[in-house]
């Protein structure tokens, strides 16, 4: 079980990193991180993210859910 819950634990840690890292940029530099640079929102930057952001956020909870589940297996 140990085993098999490290193994999900691994594979969602590379699918995480994979899929932060080919999300597209969503601020404009230092002028976006300051508010300014037109922006039509309050803070920057319109939230929908899309497809990939909702994806990212299944893979982060699934494996904040397999390191928990690691956790009280062992």
């Amino acid at each position: 079980m140990e085993t098999l819950l490290t193994l999900f634990l691994f594979i969602f840690a590379v699918a995480l990193i994979i899929l932060v890292l080919v999300q597209p940029d969503r601020s404009h530099g230092m002028s976006g991180s300051m508010g300014m640079g037109g922006s039509n929102t309050v803070f920057g930057v319109s939230k929908d993210g899309g497809p990939l952001a909702r994806a990212t956020e299944v893979v982060a909870f699934l494996f904040i859910l397999s390191a928990l589940l690691l956790y009280l297996v062992k």
